[in-house]
């Protein structure tokens, strides 16, 4: 049966930029938004800075398959060493709440 209520977190890999070599996957557990949430969010995040983990702490509950255990110390460490992370993660979170993943 198809419910109309979303589910309140999913899970999505992200591919993270890795200097030298291929993007790997990041399995992130994200925090759903309603559609207005979403809205008002992208408002309040499109100045994004590349330092600031705040904004990526409220779309992310946590993480699968890391050699650390989730917290804002453990984002910002991701984020200092792969430069290309935070759009990675954001651009994965759009396009899952907007599309899903879909079958070829």
């Amino acid at each position: 049966m198809f419910k109309i209520k979303a589910k309140p977190t999913f899970v999505a890999p992200v591919p993270i930029p890795v200097p030298g070599g291929e993007p790997e996957p990041l399995t992130l557990v994200f925090r759903h938004k309603t559609r207005d949430e979403m809205n008002e969010y992208l408002k309040r995040t499109a100045a994004i800075g590349t330092n600031d983990v705040g904004p990526l702490m409220e779309i992310i509950e946590g993480w699968q398959d890391v050699d650390a255990e989730f917290s804002k110390d453990a984002l910002q460490e991701l984020v200092q060493n792969h430069h290309g992370s935070v759009t990675a993660i954001l651009d994965t979170y759009v396009v899952e709440l907007a599309e899903g993943r879909r079958k070829n």
